[in-house]
């Protein structure tokens, strides 16, 4: 595991720099603006404060695919595809499947055991879940009109809709306080911009 967290660390660390950094310049900007000029940054907001909404983007995504009527039609050969993916996989799974090597893969060291464990219960998973798609594929070569009950039960629609619903909900409260506090909200801007500059550039020392 630590490779993978030292990899992590190497790759992710510059840009997260760099974000920081450029955040905290834009901060500096903006709190300058607000104590010089507050109605320059008053207009900014006007200009970019655009609404932009999750269920226009996300709409395509949630169209419903009817696959059933191609998967019945050629029943035979969808389920000869999925019986020999899932024997495949069980195959690779009962005498390829290493334990040891994807543990070693992924440093080892303390969490040796939990990671041995994590992996071995992946495998048993991955064993149930290909007998069930054994079982599928039998039954959807043989007697697909067994499956229409559990299709009936599994096909089912979730719609982002109700969960997303709060998050579509414009705040204005921000919008209000710099404009009541332009010196106030500025000052803090300015002072944690600041900080946050000489803590990046004490990083680089």
């Amino acid at each position: 595991m630590k490779p993978i967290v030292d990899l992590a660390i190497l790759t992710l660390a510059p840009v997260l720099y760099v974000l920081l950094l450029g955040g905290a310049v834009l901060g500096l900007i903006v709190g300058i603006t607000l104590l010089i000029d507050s109605e320059r940054v008053m207009r900014w907001n006007y200009v970019l404060n655009r609404w932009y909404s999750t269920r226009q983007a996300l709409r395509p995504l949630k169209q419903p695919i009817d696959v059933k009527r191609v998967v019945y039609r050629w029943h035979r050969v969808v389920g000869v595809l999925v019986f020999a993916g899932a024997l495949f996989t069980l195959d690779v799974l009962a005498f390829s499947y290493k334990t040891g090597a994807l543990v070693r893969a992924f440093g080892g060291g303390s969490d040796s055991a939990a990671l041995s464990i994590a992996f071995e219960a992946l495998r048993i998973v991955l064993i149930i879940g290909n007998v069930a798609g054994l079982v599928a594929a039998i039954l959807l070569c043989f007697r697909p009109s067994l499956l229409k009950g559990v299709e009936a039960a599994a096909d089912q629609q979730y719609s982002t809709r109700a969960a997303t619903k709060r998050l579509e909900i414009m705040h204005y409260q921000p919008d209000d306080l710099v404009r009541a506090r332009p010196k106030v909200v500025g000052t803090l801007f300015t002072l944690g911009s600041l900080y946050v500059l000489v803590v990046l550039g004490l990083l680089l020392v």
